[in-house]
């Protein structure tokens, strides 16, 4: 049997109606020129497939069939899973052992111990080492800017920052494990990001560190960069706990709270959302790895760098002497992957171009995997002040804008300006409009983009004097895209789309929101605990 069930704000692949959709139908079988002309319609519903599905695997046996129905033939892959209890066959396993982090050297570990006289004395316990040192790294001078350092030596970076050479939160993690090391702890560093787009690591990440405590309960995070650590329910927690807390909606409380006053001032992201993704990387540029939660659309499963899991003990437990992860995915036709994550089966699309599948179980419900709209709604993007709706781009004085203040260049063929905007266009016809911000802000962007005819290539940003954030819109299909945090300095952001190959689209909705900081209070930031 086949069930689909999306969100129930499903964008991406709905089959319970798009409320911003507007002639889908008509630009799917009737080229985008005709569609952009017509007034606009009743919202339809519309089949283009999705990429990723999942479905709880039931007892016994599963017979799943993957299709493409824009193809032929259509069917792609078809195999049988068996679930007897905790054990599943039918899904790739592969043992990998990941070595342990390489000791510091007699020489570097002696150097660091002279630079921490005076940090602490013998008689603190390993919390009150763990915080000295993280509070005296934290006050040293230094010069936090990019690029940062490239070494992944961490005497090497450390004298390279007392030198007044940049250093980036990764330099400063690497440091403080190796600090910890030589003090007698046992640290590793921790990476994370906010977002995973496309099966790629989004711009917005940062590094830190985690110490072995086991009177606190294990594994503690701890921050150099912010110099903090944090709280759920009123204990120091790790990495993965706050992941946890992050998705769950639990409090998360900074500590010392003097954080939320000084990073106040900065304008900081809020940095408990960068507890979203959690990586480890156990030798500099070796294996890393990567806590796949159901919930969050997963790094590339084509890159074997990455080992990906799901296991808590892989990431619980003291590792030391290195680590062995069990994974199960696996590639069951070309570009189309399954991954096991706890009892739920994935199906993933990942072929490079003309994506899109059907699933279909003889036993179990499949469903829809809708990871931008569950990013969007978690960075609060739907509650927040959308700056595109109410900025007036007239101010600017652009020339050939229309009443929403957008712009067409390039060799557009047909465009259609009412609110809903879109066009047609030979290669390299560009719909854009400029959006007025908060000089020094942060923003997140959000669209609904119907590509009918040709990939659509979107930005937002304020490059080259601030930061920009991009991606593509495969054609025959409606998706949404959420861009990394981008920072205006100028006081303006342009938002952008670009037909790269000609064809056509339309853009159904459009938002830039502030992201979250510690400067500004949201709804959605109080149910997630931030």
């Amino acid at each position: 049997m086949e069930e689909i069930l999306p969100s129930p704000r499903s964008v991406t692949v709905s089959r319970s109606g798009l409320i911003f959709c507007v002639a889908v139908a008509a630009a799917f079988t009737c080229g985008f020129a005709a569609a952009v002309l017509v007034s606009k319609a009743p919202a339809q519903q519309t089949n283009a497939p999705s990429t990723d599905y999942y479905m709880t695997l039931p007892e016994g046996e599963t017979v799943i069939t993957v299709t493409d129905p824009l193809r032929e033939p259509s069917q792609l892959a078809r195999f049988t899973v068996e679930r007897r209890g905790d054990e599943v066959k039918g899904v790739p396993s592969v043992e990998r052992r990941v070595a342990p982090r390489a000791p510091l050297s007699q020489e570097d570990a002696a150097f660091f111990r002279r630079e921490l006289r005076g940090v602490f004395s013998p008689s603190d316990s390993a919390w009150q080492r763990t915080n000295k040192i993280r509070e005296w790294l934290a006050a040293l001078s230094k010069r936090q800017d990019m690029p940062g350092l490239a070494t992944r030596v961490p005497r090497d970076a450390y004298e390279r920052m007392r030198r007044g050479e940049p250093v980036l939160c990764g330099n400063l993690a690497e440091v403080y494990a190796a600090l910890c090391e030589a003090a007698g702890l046992k640290a590793r560093v921790v990476g994370m990001t906010i977002l995973v787009r496309d099966g790629q690591l989004g711009r917005d990440a940062h590094g830190a560190a985690e110490v072995w405590l086991p009177e606190l309960g294990g594994w503690v995070y701890e921050d150099p960069t912010f110099d903090c650590y944090w709280l759920v329910g009123g204990r120091p927690a790790g990495a993965l706990a706050l992941h946890d807390a992050l998705m769950d909606g639990r409090e998360i409380a900074p500590a010392p709270a003097a954080l939320r006053r000084e990073t106040a001032s900065k304008n900081y992201l809020d940095p408990r959302l960068y507890f979203r993704h959690i990586t480890y990387e156990y030798r500099p540029g070796g294996n890393l790895v990567y806590y796949a939660d159901p919930r969050l659309e997963p790094l590339n499963l084509r890159d074997r760098n990455w080992t990906q899991t799901d296991d808590r003990n892989v990431f619980e437990r003291l590792d030391a002497d290195g680590n062995t992860v069990v994974e199960r995915r696996g590639e069951v036709a070309p570009g189309i992957f399954v991954q096991l994550l706890g009892d739920r089966l994935f199906v993933r699309d990942r072929r490079e171009r003309g994506r899109g599948i059907r699933v279909r179980s003889s036993t179990a419900v499949v469903r829809v995997c809708d990871y931008e709209r569950l990013d969007a709604e978690s960075l609060g993007l739907f509650n927040g002040a959308n700056l595109a709706r109410s900025d007036s781009t007239d101010a600017a004085g652009a020339q050939g804008t229309d009443g929403y203040g957008w712009s067409a260049s390039g060799p557009v063929e047909v465009l259609r300006s009412d609110g809903w905007q879109g066009m047609a266009a030979a290669p390299g016809g560009r719909l854009r409009r400029r959006v007025c911000v908060r000089p020094g802000g942060s923003y997140i962007f959000y669209a609904e983009v119907n590509a009918a005819r040709g990939p659509v290539r979107w930005s937002a940003g304020d490059a080259p004097r601030g930061t920009e954030s991009s991606g593509v819109v495969e054609p025959g299909r409606i998706s949404e895209v959420v861009s990394d945090v981008v920072q205006s300095r100028s006081g303006e952001l342009e938002l952008s789309f670009e037909l790269p190959e000609g064809g056509g689209f339309r853009v159904l909705n459009v938002l830039v929101v502030e992201a979250p900081t510690f400067t500004r209070e949201k709804s959605t930031a109080k149910r997630a605990g931030l």
